[in-house]
């Protein structure tokens, strides 16, 4: 059965990252957990101080209250579903990588500090970096619309091929259009003019492109009769243009991993980190 863990503060992208979550749970009819993470080392304060345990005690408990408060949220978005609550003290990343092993991860954007903490960019870098599963970064300032198209980035080599799985399942759940975005070269068509490419060569690249694009989503649509799709082949730099293709009034936009390396950043790409950064709804990282 699927299941869902969502790591929760008190900001306002970790408030969009429960409604998601419990959204995106009751479609998959999968079980959410809320995780709290709080961290009342002695790191947080002057060196060599030794914390009251009355002081741990009341940090701890205002962690378990916004996990509690988090969890009926969730269940006010998603009232059918199983939720439960976990309180942990440590690392709020490593908290989540080990909860969620075999669960899709959801953490907001942005944090607030101490123990308002765990949402902070670095987490969500190193959740969509490190988890072996899917794991969706919710951006803070953005509207979430989940009636909005499906957005996935498709490379000319298999890499890709989970996320275009992962798209046409999630715009069949949310019986919504999905467009695929191929790029074929980071310089815009007016600039390859500029370096004196003839049209021609021009068109002749669009074709292979188009044609490789094909390649990739072969066999899906027979899968999901029901999606439509909206196929955009085009040069410009790939991060750029998955993020003008969802603009702000898409439900999600799925991109891919190498799913190879050890170190923080590299089982993304370049490509998948720009997005993260500069999308303006909810992005799904899909591990190869």
């Amino acid at each position: 059965m699927a299941k869902f863990v969502v790591g929760v503060d008190d900001s306002e992208s970790s408030t969009k990252a429960i409604r998601w979550a419990a959204h995106a749970a009751a479609m998959e009819d999968a079980d959410l957990t809320v995780v709290c993470a709080y961290d009342a080392s002695v790191s947080n304060y002057a060196p060599g101080l030794v914390i009251p345990q009355d002081v741990v005690d009341a940090i701890s408990a205002e962690a378990r209250e916004l996990a509690d408060s988090s969890a009926t949220l969730a269940a006010e978005v998603a009232p059918d579903i199983h939720i439960s609550t976990t309180v942990v003290e440590g690392d709020a990343a490593g908290a989540l990588l080990e909860l969620g092993k075999d669960s899709t991860v959801v953490v907001g954007t942005r944090g607030l500090g101490s123990i308002r903490g765990l949402l902070l960019g670095s987490v969500g870098v190193s959740i969509a970096a490190h988890h072996h599963g899917r794991s969706v970064i919710v951006e803070g300032a953005s509207t979430l619309h989940e009636d909005g198209p499906v957005v996935v980035g498709v490379s000319d080599d298999p890499i890709s091929d989970p996320a275009v799985a992962e798209a046409y399942r999630q715009a069949s759940l949310r019986n919504v259009k999905l467009i695929a975005v191929h790029t074929w070269s980071q310089l815009d068509a007016d600039a390859l003019h500029g370096y004196g490419i003839e049209p021609d060569a021009i068109a002749r690249m669009s074709d292979d492109a188009v044609e490789a694009l094909a390649e990739r989503m072969a066999g899906y649509a027979a899968d999901y009769p029901d999606v439509v799709v909206d196929r955009r082949v085009l040069p410009d730099d790939a991060a750029k243009a998955v993020v003008e293709a969802a603009g702000e009034d898409a439900s999600l936009i799925i991109v891919g991993s190498r799913g190879r390396g050890g170190f923080r950043g590299l089982l993304l790409g370049s490509t998948s980190q720009k997005v993260l950064h500069h999308a303006r709804c909810p992005v799904m990282v899909v591990r190869q």
